[in-house]
């Protein structure tokens, strides 16, 4: 219906299109939305291609511009720029960059003919490649794209690279296989997701050492859901605890006076997680006979955080305390969702910077490199908030966050 009709004309065309439920049962609507699909991958292509175009414009006037690692720059501007996380920026550049070099794969991605998931699998999978063999790469893989999922689009690319260059392929395994990590990631009601990433063969391990002793407690007789043992169980073997519900852990809970009373049901904050409802910090509560919790005292007009319970389970720094729970543990770098990792001076020490709350931002490591980069400048202002310059000239404002928003 609207294959025809050039991408650049699409959005217009789709917006005017009126739709006939009872004439054709919805065909025009998916027809609308394949077409809205060819203009999001479009727009993707073409933002790759300006985030490749400012590191190569910049790689060109580094030395008469300003000094500093061009990608590192970029990373971070990017990473302003649309409002996200600088890991996010950072796999985006390193995908437009690959991109670039391969125009087959550009194209199709420009064309609709592939998502851009797809192409991250590709380029991923062509890191490890030369620059002769990308060219022999993109012409082997480009007609071959058309109706590939991520999956299958990443597999086929490691297929190709590695008869490209096994040798480059088995150093870049080695490589990969020692980048181990465990990821905390938040989840809503009051929930976390356990990220564990590693060579395959000790993951398998761990899950089939799980599910094998799940499956047997079950055939006991154990009445709890498969999930639910295998959790449990891995909770208890990590910590050491006997059962999972006697961990011992340390939560901060805020909550405003309304709802403490019982005369109000306003969301509560789980300090690092988010908002839960008011119910689910009685149950979290009510369960801490071997937890600790904080009480996080907030304003009551603006929400941010004014001061902070000395109690603590080990001593860890008032001061540092006080800024992460100022932060809700995020990043301050605007569009920046990462998990604290360093307490960073706003006003460097070197510099005079005062070592005291108004001068304290937490924010992540990378977010911590870009600020330290030559041209970003990152200052306070009298509000308590602080502005991020860029070596471009764009400003970001962070403001500290309000621990009960739906007051304000």
């Amino acid at each position: 219906m609207f294959e025809d009709v050039a991408v650049v004309d699409l959005p217009a065309t789709l917006s005017s299109t009126n739709h006939d439920f009872e004439a054709d049962l919805g065909a025009s609507r998916i027809e609308a939305i394949g077409g809205w699909d060819r203009v999001i991958r479009f727009a993707q292509a073409q933002q790759l291609k300006e985030i490749d175009g400012l590191y190569q414009d910049r790689q060109r006037v580094i030395g008469a511009f300003r000094e500093g690692d061009p990608a590192l720059q970029v990373i971070g501007q990017v990473s302003l720029a649309r409002n996200i996380s600088p890991g996010a920026a950072g796999s985006q550049f390193g995908t437009a960059v690959m991109l670039a070099q391969l125009p087959q794969v550009a194209a199709a991605l420009a064309t609709g003919v592939i998502s851009e998931p797809a192409v991250r699998a590709i380029c991923r999978a062509a890191a490890t490649l030369s620059v002769d063999d990308l060219v022999v790469f993109d012409a082997e893989i480009g007609p071959k794209l058309a109706g590939l999922t991520p999956r299958r689009a990443g597999q086929l690319a490691e297929r190709i690279a590695i008869s490209l260059d096994p040798e480059a392929a088995a150093e870049h395994a080695e490589r990969r296989r020692q980048d181990v990590r465990v990821d905390l990631t938040p989840q809503p009601d009051g929930m976390a997701a356990l990220l564990v990433e590693g060579p395959a063969e000790h993951v398998t391990a761990l899950h089939k050492s799980l599910e094998g002793w799940a499956l047997g407690l079950r055939s006991a007789g154990d009445e709890r859901p498969l999930p639910k043992i295998m959790f449990d169980t891995l909770v208890e073997r990590v910590t050491g605890a006997a059962h999972a519900s006697d961990t011992t852990v340390e939560v901060g809970i805020v909550i405003d006076v309304a709802t403490l009373l019982g005369s109000a049901g306003n969301p509560v904050e789980l300090v690092g997680h988010g908002p839960i409802a008011p119910a689910v910090a009685e149950q979290i509560v009510g369960q801490a006979h071997r937890s600790f919790y904080r009480r996080l005292i907030t304003d009551p007009i603006t929400g941010t955080l004014i001061a902070r319970d000395e109690r603590r389970r080990r001593f860890d720094g008032a001061l540092a305390g006080f800024i992460r729970d100022r932060d809700r543990h995020r990043c301050r770098q605007p569009g920046c969702d990462c998990r604290i990792r360093d307490i960073d001076h706003i006003r460097a020490y070197t510099d005079g910077g005062l070592t005291r709350e108004a001068n304290g931002q937490g924010v992540c490591r990378r977010s911590h490199i870009f600020k330290h980069l030559p041209g970003w400048t990152v200052t306070t202002q009298t509000d308590g908030s602080i502005t991020w310059l860029t070596p471009t000239g764009h400003t970001y404002l962070s403001r500290a966050p309000n621990l009960h928003p739906l007051a304000a």
